[in-house]
């Protein structure tokens, strides 16, 4: 059996920069663009919910579409590398003009601007994303290395949140008018100018380092939206990480949706938000760089079911912690942070492409990814619409000293329920039994079926 095929260590450095790019427009519009739409365009809120959901539909349409064409994709290039090549100058500018809404927010055209932008944007979100993801599968057939480049993937999807949670206001207010309190029209379009000029030559890394070592059948199959659905769904460990996914993501937008209220009502101080919010983001950074001997030590299952219980953890110290009691809080968001899970998740994703392959002898890198990151998707809409819709159910009024039950009630939505959530898919983890001796001996028979080929 011939050598395994492995990727540069610089391919596998710079790999995190496509992550890094994509994170600052897409964490830039799900951090800001509601604040843009109602404080400056004027959208009325059920008009933004409306055109939130209707992205996420499109999704369950899209992102497969977008997995099955990439997979299928036969070039000199690649198969992955033209689509976030070609992808990213098209991504930063759509980016750019759903903040450049030039209309009233009360008018049709207004509206059809802000749902044709922000639909677009999640579109090209997805066309650069999905493909880069599939990258990690088919640039080494090393399980090990496979986690290293996901772990660089998550430092990236981490600094792109920090950078966009510490400058984002910064560089708002410093591109609005002069003597601006707040971020006006022209601050949060030079602020998404700025961050669309760095997904380009951010991209451009990635393409010119990594390399596709494995290589598909040389005809793909005919496209059918129903097979690719089909193949997708019998895949019982992709649905599983899937599903574990969902959970997760749930938890951590629910959070991120509503965690300002705690912070400012619970805590009583409005400074503490972008700490708060950082900690965590560091925190996973930090813990990136040993999760592939983690790993290797433990098995992937096995330190994901411990990353989720870990985080749930976090979250139920700050839930008990007394309000006046910071320095216990901010230990809860230390603990918090201790999140190994996406990284670990992106490689079971590997795992289970190799192990359908296997099976069925059809290779499915980017439909799977497509996957992974739809259910990303559901459990970011299911969290953040949950968040806001519960602090109401708990008795939270806007601009109001909050009574001691609506405190209590966002502390329960804030940090228990994720809790529980965080718990409920470590659960879900058990179900989860295929060994990495199990994997590494599935990719041990593919690197000899295809010499055989």
């Amino acid at each position: 059996m011939g050598e395994m095929k492995r990727a540069s260590k610089t391919a596998v450095a710079c790999y995190g920069f496509g992550e890094l790019a994509s994170q600052l427009v897409w964490m830039y519009v799900g951090s800001y663009l509601t604040i843009f739409y109602t404080d400056i365009v004027g959208l009325a809120p059920v008009a933004i919910s409306t055109i939130m959901l209707m992205a996420r539909v499109l999704d369950i349409v899209i992102d497969p579409m977008v997995g099955a064409l990439a997979e299928r994709t036969r070039s000199g290039l690649g198969r992955f590398r033209p689509w976030f090549l070609y992808g990213c100058p098209f991504f930063a500018l759509i980016g750019i003009l759903t903040f450049t809404n030039p209309f009233s927010g009360g008018s049709i055209v207004g509206i059809l601007w802000a749902a044709g932008t922000y639909i677009l944007t999640g579109i090209m979100f997805s066309v650069v994303n999905i493909p880069y993801g599939a990258m990690a599968t088919v640039m080494s057939e090393d399980a090990n290395q496979r986690t290293i480049l996901n772990s660089f993937r998550t430092i990236g999807t981490q600094l792109g949140m920090l950078i966009v949670n510490g400058v984002t206001a910064v560089l708002a207010l410093h591109f609005s008018a002069e003597g601006a309190k707040v971020a006006d029209r022209h601050g949060y379009m030079m602020t998404a100018v700025v961050y669309g000029l760095l997904v380009i030559p951010l991209f451009l890394i990635v393409f010119k380092t990594s390399k596709e070592v494995i290589q598909p059948k040389e005809k793909p199959d005919s496209f059918s939206f129903k097979n690719a659905i089909e193949n997708l769904v019998k895949n019982k460990y992709l649905m599983l990480v899937s599903l574990i996914m969902i959970l997760v993501m749930t938890a951590v937008m629910g959070r991120m949706s509503v965690v300002a209220f705690y912070v400012i009502y619970c805590l009583g101080s409005y400074k503490l938000i972008s700490l708060v919010m950082v900690i965590p983001s560091i925190c996973a950074i930090l813990v990136s760089f040993v999760v592939p001997s983690l790993t290797k030590k433990f098995g992937k299952r096995n330190v994901l079911m411990a990353s989720n219980i870990v985080m749930g953890t976090g979250l139920l110290i700050i839930f008990l912690a007394p309000y006046d009691n910071i320095g216990m809080v901010l230990f809860g968001d230390v603990i918090f942070g201790m999140n190994m899970g996406f990284a670990i998740s992106l490689t079971m994703v590997a795992d289970s492409i190799d192990y359908m392959e296997l099976k069925t002898g059809v290779r499915t890198d980017g439909t799977a990814y497509a996957t992974y990151s739809l259910a990303t998707k559901i459990g970011n809409a299911l969290g953040a619409s949950a968040g806001v819709m519960l602090l109401s159910a708990f008795g939270y009024t806007a601009n109001k000293v909050q009574t001691p039950a609506a405190l209590k009630g966002i502390n329960i939505v804030t940090n228990l329920i994720p809790a529980l959530i965080f718990f409920l898919s470590a659960l879900v983890c058990f179900l989860w039994y295929m060994s990495d001796k199990e994997a590494d001996s599935i990719r041990a028979k593919l690197r000899k079926k295809r010499e055989q080929e």
